[in-house]
């Protein structure tokens, strides 16, 4: 597979990185000299140039590529370009539909993919094939993650199913185990967290057999079917904080796109929530909204670093707190001085990828935009096949996928172990539908063999993918 990607910034790059490490050809475009230079590490064809030009497009190798992605830094260019692309190609290959190329287009602003405010869906009439707008996966992020925020990454893979990683301390009750006695319970019970790999001290991550020995410092990565056992993983780890109020108080700064998606996600769960906005048209905006009238809300315009206000606020009281202005210093800021007050469950939106992982070991909850965005474009890239692709937390060479068995498939009515072969990888979850229509986790001595409408969870070595593709489009 080859891909183009317009846009060589940090989500670009992002992209192309995690592309070269399956092996994949990948060509990057950018009008910015120190762009294409800031990239050359990354092994990929550079092209110095406008994505919107027909040369730069040629260079890039359109007429080879199966898709483009368009990640520059305007939604606009992103949307023109999926159209553009699609007119040089079929002018290239004779194609007058370009069915042989897939275009993506990364879309910042939530406006523009919003049915009710924007033009309709993107893909009927600008030629784009997948449309990737990574809020929803923003704020769903930040809330899994808030629910045990001692854990290092909480990860959805399906409406059913989360990976996650931690690391083992000293106060851990399975230093000494091996990952197969660790995983005991979830033979039993399929919802039940289950280690699928670890990453030693100062060994390579890899996919655990259930020999290996558990110790401090090791990075656990877990597999669970449902967010009740967020806090059991904790535990397991070594973190015995309090577990979190079935109905949270929760202070959000910044009356954003994601800070009204994170106030209506808590209202619906029937917390009580309050926003502070120091833009006055924002506050207002949000007070007019549909979530406006809900009596669980709470509005305020001011300054979310002014200490009397936070006094009067009372924001140690509070369970949750969020900050997703649109400055990260900012953030920063803001959530370091709820988190000084008392509020363990402190979360924060950020740009800057490389931020996170330093911020997290201060220990507030944060989320890159960039670092959701780079995902979300990769699980279009794999869109192809019927399910999800995520990389593993804190171990990149390895990745995890999820599918649906369809009608005809290849794999329908082999074993548990011949799948594995098959595809190469290992089969870490199987969720099954019942008679009501309802999908359930079967646990692993009830699978037997695939069926039709089986969705599998897959883990894999990252250079496994290709194969592992065309075993679930067989």
């Amino acid at each position: 597979m080859r891909v183009i990607i317009a846009g060589a910034g940090e989500v670009g790059r992002g992209v192309a990185a995690a592309l070269r490490g399956e092996k994949r050809g990948v060509a990057l475009i950018d009008p910015d000299p120190n762009a294409i230079r800031d990239s050359q590490s990354l092994d990929c064809l550079l092209v110095t140039g406008n994505a919107l030009s027909r040369e730069s497009l040629i260079r890039a190798g359109i007429s080879d590529a199966e898709i483009i992605v368009f990640a520059t830094n305007d939604d606009h260019v992103n949307i023109l370009g999926c159209a553009f692309a699609k007119r040089v190609f079929s002018e290239q290959v004779g194609d007058r539909t370009a069915s042989g190329l897939v275009t993506i287009a990364n879309i910042r602003n939530s406006e523009i993919t919003d049915r009710a405010r924007g033009a309709g869906p993107l893909e009927n009439w600008a030629r784009t094939n997948f449309v990737v707008s990574p809020s929803r996966d923003v704020v769903q992020q930040l809330i899994s993650g808030l629910v045990a925020p001692s854990l290092s990454d909480v990860i959805p893979l399906g409406e059913n199913a989360w990976i996650v990683a931690s690391e083992v301390s000293v106060e851990s009750p399975i230093i000494g185990s091996t990952t197969g006695d660790a995983n005991s319970r979830s033979v039993n019970e399929p919802d039940y967290p289950r280690v699928i790999a670890l990453k030693a001290n100062e060994g390579k991550g890899r996919i655990v057999s259930g020999n290996e020995i558990i110790q401090e410092g090791d990075m656990l990565v877990f597999v669970t079917g449902s967010t009740e056992f967020f806090g059991d993983i904790a535990r397991l780890v070594g973190d015995s904080s309090s577990e979190m109020p079935e109905k949270p108080s929760v202070a959000i700064f910044g009356a954003t796109d994601f800070g009204s998606s994170l106030a209506e996600h808590y209202l619906s769960q029937g917390s009580n929530v309050v926003i502070i906005e120091p833009d006055l048209d924002s506050a207002n905006s949000i007070v007019g909204s549909r979530i406006g009238v809900n009596k669980r809300l709470d509005v305020i315009h001011g300054d979310p670093q002014d200490e009397d206000l936070l006094r009067e606020l009372a924001v140690e009281e509070h369970d949750i707190a969020i900050s997703t202005l649109g400055d990260d210093n900012l953030n920063i800021s803001i959530s370091m001085r709820a988190f000084d007050k008392g509020v363990t469950r402190t979360g924060l939106i950020l740009k800057d990828r490389a931020l996170v992982e330093a911020i997290q070991r201060i220990g507030l909850r944060p989320v890159s935009k960039r670092r959701v965005a780079v995902k979300s474009i990769l699980k279009a890239i794999h869109m192809h096949v019927p399910g999800l692709y995520e990389p593993v937390p804190r171990i990149p060479s390895l990745v995890s996928m999820s599918a649906e068995i369809n009608s005809g498939n290849r794999l329908s009515g082999k074993d548990l172990d011949e799948v594995e072969a098959i595809i190469g990888a290992n089969l870490v979850m199987l969720e099954r539908m019942d008679e009501d229509g309802d999908f359930y986790n079967v646990a692993e001595e009830e699978i037997g063999s695939l069926r039709e409408g089986d969705r599998i969870y897959l883990i894999l070595e990252i250079d496994e993918v290709g194969k592992a593709e065309e075993s679930l489009r067989s």
